[in-house]
């Protein structure tokens, strides 16, 4: 009998609880290309579940490694033309991002990132982690 897919949403939500809670653990990215995925991931992932921000998150990546809009694996326009934004831009961005004191102020600047957004997003960036070591030294 199939099992409908229950298996492996069961191991996904579980995963991702557990991310989830490791995820303010998380450290801070290192070069221009893993910001522009964290914050990628973060938009695809916006408004839909899990299993559909996965799929949307993993075609925009392979469009992106061809070299080509993610409007071709999107659906979303005006969300696909963020995130080519954000691939075209993160080097600059990614240098803002690093000079700026108040990181969730300037993650609130970037296209398609609101304010509910913005928190998912410095949770995977190690935002909260930061400011967690800072305010305890």
């Amino acid at each position: 009998m199939p099992g409908f897919g229950l298996e492996e949403t069961m191991r996904y939500t579980a995963g991702a609880l557990q991310g989830g809670l490791a995820g303010a653990e998380a450290p801070a990215p290192e070069t221009a290309d893993e910001f522009a995925q964290h914050v990628i991931e973060a938009i695809c992932h916006a408004s839909v579940t899990p299993a559909i921000g996965r799929r949307a998150f993993e075609r925009c990546m392979r469009a992106l490694s061809f070299g080509t809009t993610v409007r071709a694996g999107f659906r979303h326009p005006a969300k696909a033309e963020a995130i080519d934004l954000i691939w075209r831009e993160r080097e600059r961005l990614f240098d803002e991002y690093t000079a700026t004191p108040d990181k969730l102020r300037f993650l609130a600047t970037l296209p398609w990132v609101g304010p509910v957004t913005k928190h998912s997003l410095a949770r995977r960036l190690g935002v909260f982690a930061e400011n967690a070591r800072r305010a305890a030294a």
